[in-house]
């Protein structure tokens, strides 16, 4: 139920794989003036809903939109923020408990299959691809199943989309991009069946905000690409009201919102996307990593380096942290422990090429502030071997360049 969670992150791919320099926004246009915000709840209502109502305001919302029973809203609620809490066993058990208690449903398959996601989406690798294969065949069986019984078809529609949406996610990342676009089909397909069904749904308008703001954004920095306009101020105007409004969403909408704000170069809003995640949810490790990401795009590399002590304390086994750490460290001219870093990172199993070509490069970096000129080209070199990593190209060129022209010596 958390794919526009992990695809919200995957726009933070390139990111992820370069270095924090770059200035200019993809589309290079100013975003137009933003409508205001949607309010949130305040303290006070928070407390008069709780006193007039047996559950959450969010669970007669979903009522109200779903056709479900409050009660089965704010367990199915109860239940994601256990995810949301990186509580992964918990969860598991949670909605093992709750498919007994609704058989009808059947959602423990769809947890499990968002579940190995999350954990691989951690470290951005596939090590547990054959599990999540797995569990993703089940939710597809099971939610089929549920939709072949009367009631609560809307709700089921939008959680099938959601394991659909992840298929497609993964098999992007796979490179397999022609399957992965009959996938986003598919997963649409699902998302217009729960809107016929339940058309104020609030947390569709996640999905509507995301295509908005990030067609938009692909369109204009493509010349190539059909002309779409620019919807961005109703991309993120969608966004708000589900980061406010939304009945199962609105954390991973303030996830889907610090990319935007970060392709936007408004550091300060992303900060307080992050943020607000951050104190509900402090152990979630995807977005400490987007948080500490912000602050080395800002250049406060001690805020990154505490977040990413965060990380390590919380999963002393994620290997993604080292490289961020790395380039933190980089940045302060921590040069030892930043090379120690991005060893450990390359060490590491299942990585990707273009990760690997990343910690060459940063490598390279680490060399040549120490002026170690001939060392730095030849960790540029590794780096260009394992993909052609274009910004070794440039660097090598740059070293060529100043010796040629009797700057430096090696």
């Amino acid at each position: 139920m958390i794919s526009w969670m992990l695809a919200a992150a995957l726009f933070a791919a390139p990111a992820f794989a370069q270095a924090p320099d770059d200035s200019e926004t993809v589309s290079g246009r100013k975003l137009p003036a933003l409508p205001d915000a949607v309010p949130a709840k305040t303290l006070a209502q928070d407390i008069a809903e709780y006193r007039a109502h047996e559950y959450e305001d969010e669970a007669y919302w979903g009522e109200a939109q779903l056709g479900l029973p409050p009660v089965f809203v704010h367990d199915v609620r109860k239940g994601l923020e256990l995810v949301y809490l990186r509580d992964y066993k918990g969860a598991r058990k949670y909605f093992e408990d709750l498919d007994a208690r609704y058989p009808e449903r059947r959602l423990s398959s769809a947890i499990d299959a968002v579940i190995w996601q999350a954990i691989m989406l951690e470290n951005f690798d596939f090590r547990f691809e054959s599990q999540w294969e797995v569990a993703s065949k089940q939710a597809r069986k099971d939610l089929t199943e549920a939709l072949a019984q009367p009631g609560g078809e809307a709700f089921e529609h939008f959680v099938l989309a959601g394991i659909v949406g992840i298929e497609a996610i993964h098999t992007m990342r796979r490179e397999h991009y022609l399957p992965a676009l009959q996938l986003a089909f598919e997963t649409m397909d699902q998302i217009e069946e729960a809107r016929k069904l339940a058309p104020e749904f609030t947390d569709l308008k996640l999905a509507d905000g995301m295509y908005n703001y990030w067609r938009t954004v692909i369109t204009l920095s493509t010349p190539i690409l059909p002309d779409f306009g620019d919807h961005r101020v109703e991309g993120i105007g969608q966004l708000q009201e589900v980061e406010a409004k939304g009945v199962f969403f609105a954390p991973v909408t303030s996830l889907a919102l610090a990319f935007t704000w970060m392709e936007e170069r408004d550091f300060k809003r992303a900060t307080a996307s992050c943020l607000r995640n951050q104190r509900v949810y402090p152990d979630n490790i995807v977005n400490n990593l987007v948080l500490g990401q912000i602050y080395t795009y800002q250049r406060q590399h001690e805020l990154a380096l505490k977040n990413y002590d965060h990380v390590q304390k919380t999963d002393p086994t994620n290997m993604r942290v080292h490289y961020w750490r790395a380039v933190s460290l980089l940045r302060l001219a921590r040069l030892d422990e930043a090379e120690q870093e991005l060893n450990t990172y390359l060490a590491a199993e299942y990585l990707e090429d273009w990760q690997r070509s990343s910690s060459y490069y940063r490598l390279g970096q680490v060399s040549q502030q120490r002026k170690q000129w001939g060392e730095a080209e030849e960790r540029y070199k590794m780096a260009v071997k394992v993909d052609g990593h274009a910004g070794a190209k440039l660097a090598i060129d740059r070293l060529r360049k100043h010796k040629k022209e009797g700057r430096i010596d090696y």
